[in-house]
């Protein structure tokens, strides 16, 4: 089956936990290659157990047990190493994520969904594997690093700071190997995560409090993100630190 195949079930399954449909209810089945030995597993979940069963395109069967009720669970390639992991999310703060490839489980705290958390998934410190990312509506920003074993926390103005809306944008934004975090507020304020250096940016300009638009405009490696203002387009130009009125 091929990886677009692979992601769609994951992603499937993934919604399908999101809006609280029956599949959190029942056997479920994700398909893609959990153990990294570049053949199709076909993965068994049973939410009213918390069981994981896995049987392995090369033969045999491995079995994972992880707490009930869960949130989402979905299988990403989080550790940088050939082989799918599943992520496995809860109401709570508990996160765990289930290493087919080397038979273990691990276990990750962050903030609560009631915080208001939308849950990302996406290469963020420049390093193979995808990083977990929770942005939560009070300004938190937790990163779970799998292939290092750590979380990192950043702290960014919450929504409804500068008096309206806050605009969130994952992307390739400094021209470096790994995807930041653009937060935007209508007050003219930007700040950008940077998972890779583990460091916050923050910008200060003046626009009309539109949301911004981004695109590569200066033919250079990583995106800018643009502003409106009334004497012309603002770029923020992270590559070089730089705010530029056009």
């Amino acid at each position: 089956m091929s990886s677009i195949s692979e992601r769609f079930l994951a992603g499937l399954l993934f919604a399908a936990g999101l809006l609280g449909l029956s599949v959190t209810s029942q056997a479920a089945t994700i398909v893609a290659d959990f153990n990294g030995d570049g053949k199709i597993d076909t993965a068994t979940i049973t939410a009213a157990s918390g069981a994981i069963s896995i049987a392995r395109g090369g033969g045999g069967t491995t079995s994972y047990s992880v707490p009930v009720n869960w949130l989402t669970i979905s299988a990403v390639e989080a550790n940088g190493v050939a082989g799918y992991e599943f992520v496995v999310t809860y109401a709570g703060t508990t996160v765990w994520i289930v290493d087919d490839r080397i038979r273990a489980t691990r276990l990750y705290l962050a903030t609560p969904a009631g915080a208001g958390r939308v849950i990302y998934f996406s290469e963020m410190n420049g390093v193979t594997g995808n990083e977990v990312t929770f942005i939560n509506n009070d300004g938190t920003v937790w990163v779970i690093d799998d292939r290092a074993r750590k979380t990192r926390l950043y702290n960014v103005p919450a929504i409804g700071s500068g008096g309206g809306p806050r605009y969130v944008k994952i992307a390739e934004f400094n021209g470096a190997v790994g995807n930041e975090i653009m937060f935007s507020y209508v007050d003219g304020t930007s700040y950008v995560v940077d998972d890779r250096l583990h460091a916050t940016r923050a910008y200060f300009y003046f626009t009309n409090g539109g949301a911004p638009t981004y695109a590569n405009v200066d033919g250079v490696a990583g995106l800018e993100a643009i502003f409106a203002y009334t004497f012309g387009p603002v770029w923020i130009v992270d590559r070089t630190r730089s705010i530029l009125y056009r």
